[in-house]
């Protein structure tokens, strides 16, 4: 497809994204014929995740620390032009599947990224470069179904915000170290230039009969393959993997929400008076097209090392849910990311969410 014709597209989902946002409210109240407003956020969550979480990796580097804040709405309705984009057809959909609710998010985020030896003032050629990322994620979350072949989940997001010393990481990064009397990382001097960053993202995760929970033992097993693309100037990659959940009352949703990459997952799950819990593995390949935490500056010159073309995680991971709280740790291994990176990362994510 021509470039002209992707940034087409890019620029409809961006605005159709924007948009849906700040008019949604106002849409449901007029689908609903009522003068309350009966927009509400349904659901909220706080995420970690650092290197620090990765016991038998207890570093300070590459991908250190990611912060993200994130709220997810009740489901609305939708009409005219935003109806019709949102419930377009997407590549892999199923003839007889038809959407069944639409739920919006917004999200906060922060990430870090540092090279391997923090302690140099220098600029290290063969290290990753210093870099931080400060954005608001917009989310149009759509619930198919589909007769005899379950559910499926479709999400586009649209990343906005800065890459640079504007994003804060030094900041961040040493007052944090200040705090619990770590040393300093001294090269922040050496980061990333400031640029704006862009990005639109497409998920998809099915939940299909073919996989529904059988039994193992006396507890349900089950598996939630997903797909993901990203187009933009932070990160563009395809992708696609999956987990394994094992438990004795899987719940019937999407699995726990990752900050970087966010594939898959959702801020939404079952509130139940009863304690449940399961646990869950997974896999996940991606081709990576651009990183700025890699490739450096698009628009600028700037440190940058040669990436690698193929990046895998493999996640294990724990999901505990009692009332209105669910509670999820998950344990990545990520393989090298770039050709003179010493060896493999692992870090932790922790999140709590929240229904209201």
């Amino acid at each position: 497809m021509p470039l002209f014709s992707y940034s087409r597209q890019i620029t409809r989902f961006a605005a159709f994204l924007v948009i849906s946002i700040f008019t949604a409210p106002a849409v449901y109240a007029e689908e609903t014929g009522t003068s309350e407003k009966p927009f509400r956020w349904a659901f909220g969550a706080i995420q970690v995740e650092n290197d620090l979480f990765a016991n038998m990796a207890n570093t300070d580097r590459h991908y250190t620390n990611g912060l993200q804040a994130s709220l997810l709405s009740d489901p609305i309705t939708l009409s005219g032009g935003l109806g019709e984009i949102a419930t377009s057809r997407v590549p892999f959909g199923l003839a007889d599947s038809a959407p069944a609710e639409h739920r919006i998010g917004l999200a906060f985020g922060h990430s870090i990224f540092t090279p391997d030896d923090t302690s140099s003032t220098a600029l290290l050629a063969n290290d990753r470069p210093y870099g931080a990322w400060a954005h608001i994620t917009l989310t149009l979350q759509t619930l198919w179904r589909s007769q005899g072949y379950g559910t499926f989940q479709d999400q586009w997001k649209i990343d906005v915000g800065v890459v640079g010393p504007a994003a804060g990481g030094k900041f961040v990064q040493n007052n944090w170290h200040k705090l619990i009397g770590a040393d300093e990382a001294n090269g922040w001097s050496n980061q990333l230039h400031n640029e704006p960053g862009l990005n639109v993202t497409f998920e998809r995760a099915w939940n299909s009969p073919d996989l529904a929970p059988s039994q193992l033992a006396g507890f349900e097993v089950d598996g939630i393959p997903y797909a993901v693309a990203a187009l933009g100037n932070v990160q563009t990659y395809m992708g696609g993997g999956g987990i394994v959940r094992f438990g004795p009352d899987l719940p019937d949703d999407f699995g726990p929400t990752r900050i970087y990459p966010g594939v898959g997952g959702s801020e939404a799950f079952i509130v139940s008076d009863q304690f449940n819990w399961y646990l869950f593995a997974g896999v996940e390949a991606r081709v990576v097209g651009r990183d700025i935490f890699l490739d450096g500056n698009l628009f600028r010159d700037s440190h940058s090392v040669n990436k690698r073309y193929f990046v895998s995680d493999l996640r294990l991971g724990a999901v505990a849910t009692w009332q209105n709280a669910r509670l999820s740790f998950t344990h990545v291994y990520r393989t090298k990311e770039y050709s003179t990176q010493a060896k493999a990362d692992q870090f932790g994510s922790l999140a709590l969410g929240l229904a209201f």
